[in-house]
């Protein structure tokens, strides 16, 4: 005669077929992640590898440029800024506008 299985073991059967199942599908995942290219062939062919040379006259302006002391750069500027219009005028030139209009 056969023993009974319990109701745990088909739990537990389950359970495990579940999770491999679970499991083979996050592998496939990411190995196609890894293995799929996002760059179409159309950009293959347009894509140009850098030369790697830079320009003489480049380097030449990059020598010549003036170079700034830790203080010159630390130090703040300050702008004075135009002082704005009172409001005063602003609404008096506004309203007076209006009621000639009407």
């Amino acid at each position: 005669m056969k023993p009974k299985r319990t109701i745990s073991g088909y739990l537990l059967l389950v359970g495990v077929l579940g999770l491999s199942v679970v499991g083979g599908l996050v592998l496939f995942g990411v190995y196609s992640a890894l293995v799929k290219t996002q760059v179409t062939k159309e950009q293959s062919t347009l894509i140009k590898p850098l030369d790697g040379q830079i320009e003489p006259g480049i380097i030449d302006n990059l020598q010549t440029r003036r170079r700034f002391s830790d203080s010159e750069l630390q130090a703040q500027v300050t702008i004075a800024l135009p002082e704005p219009e009172p409001e005063e005028t602003l609404l008096e030139a506004t309203s007076g506008a209006n009621l000639n209009q009407e």
